[in-house]
């Protein structure tokens, strides 16, 4: 495969022409290929993002990085587990709320297998909270198992398992420097290398909600939800998290299936609507303290109300609960008895 192709397929796309599922894959190729330079590797995610992707070329890209990406062998907790992870990208400086859900759902038996990476945006993201409470970035492949036999738990840290994104990291880079957000900005939580059967993913773009639903689904998986938080504030419209601070958008298939995009205010979980300042957050420590005053039962009222409810939507799309209501009243159990606090001290102490 020659590098000059790349600005071939680059042509079709300011075109306006969709790739075809072989192109996507050729164009994947050529983006991961060493030999081919940063700038045509720019000028292809540029045109991509400015065409737009279409439903198929999304799907494709799923389905090959998954391919491509390094295999866990964790195929027996696949079909039971979730992954919990949102986009990024709003820049709203909120806690770790999709971190935090998942200490819930594993502390009921749900086991979780979250996918993810650092922050760039924020001051503390779900890899720094997680590292904080003990969790190693690389364990040996027979740690990643026996924490999910014990634990419930296991998170796979994404450079570990895509090496094929070493020679695209520069070009992101410059792109987002610039602005730009790309098809990637969307792959990283959808191509969890487990391929977990389950998945509730936020995204800062509601335009995403019903592709990415649909790109899931496309590639095997037995329900997602996906859902956007829509904020009124003079600062941000939106986060990639339900939240108990205005109405959700929600798409979903499995257990909490959709026709089409729903807008669910937070009374559907029988929750008030709160201001988004309780949602607020901060660097590592700040949040550690956020999340130690939960587990007190002391935490802001609508950071708490947000956790039941990403935790209920998480419960009934894995099967773990039978509505919304029961899954709040699961949620709040567990930190009410101190199974999640438990929970954390066993972490700690099975990585020491």
């Amino acid at each position: 495969m020659k590098p000059e192709q790349l600005s071939q397929l680059t042509h079709q796309l300011i075109e306006k022409e969709d790739l075809d599922s072989r192109q996507v894959r050729e164009s994947i190729d050529l983006l991961v290929a060493a030999e081919v330079e940063n700038t045509p590797k720019a000028d292809f995610l540029q045109a991509l993002a400015e065409k737009g992707e279409s439903l198929n070329e999304l799907t494709e890209f799923v389905s090959y990085f998954r391919e491509l990406s390094r295999d866990p062998k964790l195929e027996e907790f696949s079909p039971r587990a979730i992954d919990l992870c949102g986009t990024g990208g709003d820049k709203a400086g909120s806690f770790n709320v999709s971190t935090f859900v998942s200490f819930v759902v594993a502390s009921s038996g749900v086991p979780v297998i979250k996918h993810g990476n650092r922050s760039i945006s924020s001051k503390c993201g779900s890899a720094d909270l997680l590292e904080a409470i003990g969790i190693p970035m690389n364990p040996e492949p027979e740690v990643l198992r026996e924490g999910l036999e014990k634990l419930n738990f296991a998170f796979l840290f994404a450079p570990s398992f895509h090496p094929a994104f070493k020679f695209i990291a520069p070009v992101r880079k410059t792109l987002a420097s610039q602005g730009i957000i790309t098809v990637f900005n969307l792959l990283g939580p959808m191509i969890n290398p487990a391929r977990p059967a389950y998945q509730v993913l936020g995204v800062y773009d509601p335009a995403y909600l019903e592709k990415i639903g649909q790109a899931l689904r496309g590639n095997g998986l037995s329900g997602a939800t996906i859902a956007h938080g829509i904020i009124s504030s003079q600062e941000i419209s939106g986060v990639d998290e339900i939240t108990a601070c205005g109405e959700n958008s929600i798409y979903g298939f499995g257990r909490i299936k959709t026709e089409s995009i729903e807008n669910w205010p937070p009374d559907k979980w029988g929750m008030d609507t709160y201001p988004f300042e309780h949602l607020r957050g901060g660097d590592l420590e700040r949040n550690l303290q956020i999340m130690q005053s939960l587990l007190d039962g002391k935490g802001p009222e609508g950071l708490l109300a947000t956790i039941l409810m990403n935790a209920s939507v998480a419960f009934l799309t894995c099967g773990r609960t039978k509505s919304l209501e029961e899954g709040v009243e699961l949620a709040q159990s567990l930190l009410s008895d101190g199974v999640v606090a438990k929970w954390i001290s066993r972490v700690s102490s099975f990585f020491a």
